[in-house]
């Protein structure tokens, strides 16, 4: 299995995302992105300045194949 984008969120958020996901035994890879490069709306991300984020998931047990 390749990696799968789970999330796109900022700086506040993120973090507690991977937390989760790591719990859950995945391996996690973030990538740093523009907001005007996200399919969503980021206007609450851009006004307070936070990075924006897409987060990957995958099993661990892949990683190492």
């Amino acid at each position: 299995m390749d990696w799968q984008k789970v999330a796109v969120d900022g700086e506040a958020h993120f973090r507690r995302l991977v937390g989760i996901y790591e719990e859950l035994g995945l391996e996690v890879r973030l990538e740093e992105v523009k907001p005007e490069e996200v399919e969503h709306c980021t206007k609450c991300l851009q006004k307070s300045g936070e990075k924006t984020y897409r987060v990957y998931a995958r099993r661990k047990q892949e990683a190492q194949e």
